[in-house]
């Protein structure tokens, strides 16, 4: 029964039926539950353009932070479906929400930030990211796919994580051959594109925002369009009681796509003092301006 409100209180959030959606709402429908179409109520109205219906959600309590099943925000699908208005109204009645979406001017000035930090950490010049790949991130053209090397593959990887952007940065930068395997808190192996989609779902059911603090990375081209990288990594999120401080991924690239990816990570249910997350070599982005 819960699911079919759940099923319900979506489509009437799509189709706008403001009657039907406190009918539901009064008879216990999960105001923030994903239904068998994996998005939200919110997500619905949003990306249908009911701005009111969207108002009444929120006013009802409905978690703006929920992803969907492709770990995409209810701000970066309302603007894939040409909602601007909805998608900066959202924003803005969540003035403390981190934005990610380079399409919002907070979610480029984020971004910027980000890059900002990355770029710093990196000590070798050569492992460092290209300033010219943070403007194709912000304008949206990213450019061909072919001819790219493996700094130009990993980093574009890691911008399109950090936007939520999971759909097309597994179309761009992943072999359909790839093999995975995912040690720490979850110890599985997975293959090709929807392995990597499960993987994705299992990362952000553990750690629910993209925001990730990279300690070093190394990138090595072996020739035009191969190469490898390794990337060591924290994750520090006070909000929601996780972190991580062991995380530690190494891709191999070939012909311009990631082909094998190995990654570690343990996510604790706890926020330790942060000069144990320290200790990893990184001072938290999320606390750079303390």
């Amino acid at each position: 029964m819960a699911q079919a409100y759940r099923n319900q209180l979506t489509a009437a959030a799509i189709i706008g039926d403001f009657a039907e959606i406190r009918c539901l709402i009064d008879q216990g429908a999960e105001i923030s539950a994903r239904g068998d179409d994996d998005i939200t109520p919110l997500m619905g109205a949003a990306m249908a353009g009911n701005g009111g219906v969207v108002t009444l959600l929120l006013d009802e309590g409905a978690n703006v932070k929920v992803r969907d099943v492709h770990g995409q925000t209810v701000i970066k699908l309302a603007l894939d479906h040409g909602e601007t208005d909805i998608a900066q109204a959202l924003a803005d009645r969540h003035p403390d929400m981190v934005v990610t979406d380079p399409r919002l001017p907070r979610g480029e000035a984020w971004l910027r930030t980000q890059f900002r930090f990355i770029t710093d950490h990196v000590k070798e010049e050569t492992s460092k990211p290209d300033p010219a790949l943070l403007e194709r991130l912000i304008s949206g053209n990213l450019g061909p796919v072919e001819n790219r090397n493996a700094s130009d593959v990993y980093w574009e990887h890691i911008g399109l994580c950090l936007i939520g952007n999971r759909p097309l940065d597994i179309e761009r930068n992943y072999s359909k051959d790839l093999r995975q395997c995912r040690m720490g808190t979850f110890n599985r192996f997975f293959e090709g594109h929807d392995g990597i989609r499960q993987s994705v779902e299992l990362l952000h059911s553990k750690l629910p925002t993209t925001q990730y603090d990279i300690v070093e990375t190394v990138v090595r081209q072996t020739n035009t369009t191969d190469g490898w990288v390794t990337e060591r990594w924290g994750y520090y999120d006070p909000e929601n009681q996780v972190q991580v401080t062991d995380g530690i991924d190494t891709f191999l690239i070939e012909n311009g796509k990631i082909v094998v990816k190995w990654a570690n990570y343990n996510v604790k249910d706890k926020v330790d003092p942060r000069s144990v997350y320290e200790r990893i070599g990184f001072r938290a982005s999320r606390y750079a301006d303390d």
